[in-house]
């Protein structure tokens, strides 16, 4: 039986503890960014174009940062498939009919 081509757990934890601690990276970056958005905007020594494009510039940078935002972005739909994975890794492998076929089984 060639095991070779099954999930290595370790490397599964490895992989899962980094996608945790980018979320964690990228929720912080968004954070960041709303509280940066508040004190540019509630400053008043920008005017005129100055103000705008900074304004413009933050704007389009918390948009982009909420996409990865919280429960419902990529990386976090990752680490609840991952999760899953894991959990059912057993049976997955045991009704993959590709990998029963490498090691000489069928369903």
């Amino acid at each position: 039986m060639n095991t070779l081509f099954k999930c290595d757990g370790a490397a599964m934890d490895s992989i899962k503890a980094n996608l945790v601690q980018a979320q964690s990276y990228m929720d912080q970056a968004y954070t960041d960014a709303l509280e940066l958005q508040k004190e540019i905007e509630a400053k008043e020594d920008w005017t005129g174009n100055a103000e705008l494009v900074a304004e413009g510039f933050l704007d389009i940078l918390v948009q982009y940062q909420k996409e990865f935002y919280g429960v419902a972005n990529p990386q976090a739909k990752a680490i609840v498939a991952l999760n899953e994975l894991d959990t059912n890794l057993d049976s997955f492998f045991s009704t993959w009919e590709d990998y029963l076929a490498l090691e000489g089984r069928t369903l």
